[in-house]
């Protein structure tokens, strides 16, 4: 006796089906963990903007700018205004992140 086997297209749909579960699963969860919080932002603008771009976005957004990064393209900033990362990208962030993960963007010292 033979069992009846699901159609290969039948498979494929139920495949990416949870696939499209799982990415927007991943993404949702990957965008709480990233969000800016205590007013603490790693801001990002493009690499190819001129030098000091980054300096000017934090401060169009009335933010501060606390410590500078190993890329010219990077910096953290503060501010301890509601809605301070939707003026970053309002002023031409390409990116906002938490604070926290400036280490990223660190380079490890030669020996």
């Amino acid at each position: 006796m033979q069992h009846p086997t699901p159609s290969s297209n039948t498979m494929l749909s139920q495949c990416r089906i949870v696939g499209i579960n799982l990415a927007v699963i991943a993404v949702v969860l990957s965008a709480a963990a990233i969000f800016p919080r205590n007013g603490q932002a790693l801001v990002i603008v493009p690499p190819w903007s001129e030098p000091g771009r980054v300096i000017g976005v934090i401060a169009d957004a009335g933010g501060s700018v606390i410590n500078g990064t190993d890329a010219p393209y990077a910096a953290i900033a503060h501010s301890d205004e509601p809605g301070f990362a939707f003026r970053l990208f309002k002023s031409g962030a390409m990116l906002v992140l938490d604070g926290s993960l400036a280490f990223f963007c660190r380079s490890t010292p030669s020996l």
